[in-house]
């Protein structure tokens, strides 16, 4: 009974306890700025309901698979800034592949099912390659390097595309992957199939991070790299396939955005998805000095984008500029609240040492 006691205050300084009372909060003032609404007459209905919520999340679940893969990188204490490029590179030569498949005259659908596969490899070489750079070459930061990368991985994209728009109207095998983008009826919600595949996914992420040995050696290799080598586990090996692994999760977001947009492909697509993903993954707990972290985390913070977007817009009709202010604004806070906790705290106990030290000398 004592230990329970001892960990329940412990739980609500928890980080993810924290997103939830921040995500109640918004729902608390949207849901009133709805009502208000409603009864001065500038809307017929109410807006920001469970449904319409959760329906609404479909736009801001496209970097979800990408903030995954991006967790990984950070909570071993680095970072990848390329996740976007690789995701528009993997688009790219889904498109492409596709385009030829079908000229040689093979079926639309095994073109189809054979594009995808060519779309995650090519996700997966590129974090292969970002993989072998940051393990081999050490007195590089793999910011430089993912950002070298970019880079070129953007510029392979547009020599696949020649800069423009890849389309394939009137077709209905590639246009199969609309459904990607489509709505599964549950009860009376609609829930988007994005955001059950990514639920799974994040399930699936959180068992093997927290609960297995190879998750608690990311976070140990995050903590402490050099006790970490030295006890050991294979630390360039883990690198390589984390690296690997975020660089397959960006292919699996560029399949995801082509059943969202219509179809169509461009070499530039999904510019600034890497920004939203280390966003995402730094207010859900996960930062650059690695360590630390919670899938549980990433989670709340993809849905408190969501719903900041959906209230702000749609409520309040902010522009999408002043709702990335906002979400700016909270990333800030997100990441120098725990810090002011942290020094905050410890010269609480540096004080209550040196008075306890002083008692002592009286007695």
């Amino acid at each position: 009974m004592e230990t329970e006691r001892k960990r329940w205050p412990s739980f609500f300084f928890r980080w993810e306890f924290m997103l939830v009372v921040v995500l109640a909060l918004m729902c608390a003032v949207f849901k009133r700025q709805d009502a208000a609404r409603l009864a001065a007459g500038l809307s017929k209905r109410n807006v920001f309901t469970l449904a319409t919520v959760i329906r609404g999340l479909r736009p801001y679940m496209l970097y979800s698979f990408m903030t995954l893969g991006v967790m990984l990188i950070l909570a071993m204490g680095d970072i990848d800034i390329s996740t976007g490029a690789t995701a528009a590179l993997s688009a790219a030569m889904l498109g492409i592949s596709y385009q030829w498949f079908t000229a040689g005259n093979m079926r639309p659908g095994t073109a189809l099912s054979l594009s995808i596969v060519l779309c995650l490899m090519t996700g997966g070489i590129c974090g292969m390659f970002n993989g072998v750079l940051v393990t081999k070459f050490h007195e590089l930061f793999p910011m430089i390097i993912t950002l070298s990368t970019q880079l070129f991985y953007r510029g392979i994209a547009f020599l696949l595309l020649g800069g423009g728009t890849l389309t394939f109207k009137n077709d209905a095998t590639f246009d199969s992957l609309k459904n990607l983008y489509n709505t599964v009826q549950i009860g009376e919600v609609s829930f988007p199939v994005m955001l059950i595949w990514f639920l799974a996914m994040a399930a699936i992420y959180g068992v093997w991070l927290h609960l297995t040995a190879g998750g608690r050696r990311v976070f140990a290799l995050g903590s402490n790299p050099a006790a970490t080598l030295y006890s050991g586990v294979r630390t360039g090996r883990i690198k390589f396939w984390l690296f690997t692994l975020c660089g397959l999760m960006s292919s699996v977001t560029a399949v995801f955005f082509i059943g969202a947009t219509s179809s169509s492909i461009r070499a530039d697509a999904m510019n600034g998805y890497e920004l939203y993903a280390i966003a995402a993954a730094v207010l859900g707990g996960f930062s650059t000095s690695g360590g630390k972290g919670s899938v549980a985390g990433v989670i709340l913070s993809l849905i408190i984008f969501g719903v900041m977007k959906i209230g702000l817009g749609t409520l309040y009709g902010f522009a999408d500029s002043m709702v990335n202010l906002s979400v700016g604004v909270i990333l800030i806070l997100s990441t120098l609240l725990p810090n002011i906790a942290g020094i905050t705290g410890a010269a609480l106990r540096v004080r209550r040492h040196r008075a306890r030290r002083a008692m002592e000398s009286r007695r």
